[in-house]
């Protein structure tokens, strides 16, 4: 493969993981500053740990280990486990 396809893949990479690894950190550090979840669908947390399962599964069924893509379905849904956490920690 080309360098700079790989370099530019693997850029693409890391950009999408942030963004969605990183996107139920502002709820948690909110959720935590204000020591408050009203806001928080917890429905929502719990239909992305499912579809990061199942998106991990047909990932891993269907290419084979991809990095970029486990890393992104495991650390997300981590995260999502991270946001249950403080959920019910604070839920009134």
């Amino acid at each position: 493969m080309n360098t700079s396809v790989t370099l530019v893949e693997n850029a693409l990479g890391i950009i999408y993981n942030i963004c969605f690894i990183g996107c139920f950190w502002p709820q948690i550090y909110k959720s935590i500053k204000t020591k408050s979840v009203e806001d928080v669908s917890i429905m929502l947390c719990f239909m992305s740990i499912i579809g990061y399962a199942a998106a991990l599964g047909y990932a891993l069924m269907k290419f084979g280990f991809d990095y970029w893509l486990c890393i992104n379905y495991i650390l997300s849904g981590m995260s999502v486990i991270a946001m249950i956490g403080v959920y019910y920690k604070y839920k009134k």
